[in-house]
This record gives structure tokens, sequence and C-alpha cells, in this order.
């Protein structure tokens, strides 16, 4: 990457960054901003990373079916990061609104790490993951801080790399210990908000096996220098459309037997 290409990337992640700080005025993206590959998208949500100085909770990690992907024009997952300063653990909460102004609420699988998966030749498989991690079933709060006019589905893609992958905020619940026998692709959640009609689950095809999922951000933080370590989480793509919510609102998510979690605003 040339250094003009860095001083250009350079703008795009002090932008997002000031969106992420003042998020109810989403900024407008020049096309010259664009990245223009997954390099230089990975380079702008490292940035901001490091200037925002959020901490680091573990990793997400979206578009993880093919079906998902096709549908919404990604040709391969989009990871990002998890923050610590909006990262919540347990089924029931008061968020403030006014960090997640315009944001959507989704359920996921998500996990949390009991072992280091240390670096190494061999790539980590699904049957490793399973035994290095407990299930925690999530909400993550989405939203993106920029607008952009007239982009392709390829550049939005691109873009909601760099703007973090668009992960805004976490909430996990009470953790599962014994879940491998869990059909994960057929499981039922309820998500509602303010006793709406429920979301659309995302099943079969549209779903990712959440271990297999687990494990190829695993082996893409490798390749790019990135570790996680016992404790963190991971979080594997969305289970349910996402639904809006506002001020005043309480969104209720049921996994069944893996349990509930509870969000005032």
């Amino acid at each position: 990457m040339d250094e003009t290409r860095k001083t250009v990337l350079n703008e795009l992640a002090t932008m997002l960054s000031a969106a992420w700080r003042d998020p109810g005025n989403p900024v407008t993206v020049d096309p010259r901003l664009y990245p223009r590959n997954r390099a230089e998208a990975y380079f702008v949500q490292d940035l901001m990373h490091d200037r925002l100085g959020q901490g680091l909770a573990g990793w997400k990690v979206g578009a993880t079916s093919r079906k998902m992907r096709e549908l919404d024009g990604h040709d391969d997952v989009i990871p990002g990061r998890i923050f610590a300063s909006r990262s919540y653990v347990g089924g029931r909460h008061s968020l403030p609104i006014d960090q997640f102004p315009g944001a959507r609420a989704e359920t996921e699988f998500a996990f949390r790490l009991t072992a280091t998966p240390h670096l190494r030749d061999a790539p980590w498989t699904a049957v490793e993951m399973e035994s290095m991690m407990n299930l925690h079933p999530a909400i993550e709060i989405i939203g993106n801080r920029y607008r952009l006019e007239g982009a392709s589905k390829a550049e939005n893609s691109l873009m909601t790399i760099a703007d973090n992958g668009g992960g805004i905020g976490f909430v996990f619940g009470d953790p599962v210990e014994d879940w491998q026998a869990i059909d994960f692709q057929q499981h039922m959640i309820t998500l509602t908000v303010s006793g709406s009609a429920p979301a659309e689950n995302f099943l079969g095809e549209m779903r990712c096996l959440p271990s297999q999922a687990a494990a190829d951000l695993i082996n893409h933080l490798a390749a790019r220098g990135h570790r996680i370590e016992a404790g963190d989480f991971i979080s594997t793509g969305a289970a349910s459309v996402p639904q809006p919510f506002a001020a005043g609102d309480n969104v209720h998510a049921d996994f069944g037997a893996l349990g509930v979690i509870e969000l005032a605003f």
C-alpha cells in the first residue's frame, strides 16, 4: 500500500472514529475514500480500533453462511471487533439509547474461549474449537457510522468491514456449557421489540455452523497477525432478521432452553 492510499484511508478512519463518539451524526463518505479491497478495509478498521481505545472483549464475524453472502453481496466473511466499552454480560440490562441511535438488534450464537488457541501452522478445526469454548446466547447491536450514496454492493461490503463490521455493542447471556448436540441451523429464537411480531429466523442454509465459523475466524485472525485468548468472546453472525428499536423500547430474545436476554432502552 503506497503512502498516498494510507493518507486517504487515514482520513476515512478519522471520520469513522469521530462518528463513533457522536453516533447520532453518521458521516457522508466521498467515493474517493472507499476502501478498494479487503486489505485497505482491514487497515481502516485497525486504525479505528487503535484511535478509539475502547478495549477489546473479542471478535465478531458476519456473513458466515454462503447463502447470506450471496444475498448481501459479500465475497467472504465480515470480521469486526467486540469493544469492551460496549459489551455487557448477563440476561437483563438497561442500556443508554444515546449510544445506539438508529441501531438494530439481532440474535447470535456466541462463545467464550476457555483456552487459548495458540498460533500454529495447521488451521484450527470446528471439532477442536468445540472443546475450548462455552456457548452464550447473544444480541449484537448493529449500525453504521456512515452514509453512502450510489455505492455498489462490493463497495458497501468493504465499507462495512472498515466500519468495524457494523458492530456497535454486544450483550452476552448466561453461559451454556453442554451445547455440542444442539442443531443450531434449526434452533428457533423469538426476538421481539416492545411486543412486536417476532423477527424471522434465519434457518437452514441461511445459518452457519457456529463452531466452524469460530474456527474460520481464529484462522483468519491468525493470518492477519491477531491473537485471541482464553476469556475472549467470539460471535458467529446473525441468527434472525435485525430489528430496529428506539427510546423506550424493550428488546426480548428468547433462545428457548439456551436462555433469555431482555434489554430496556
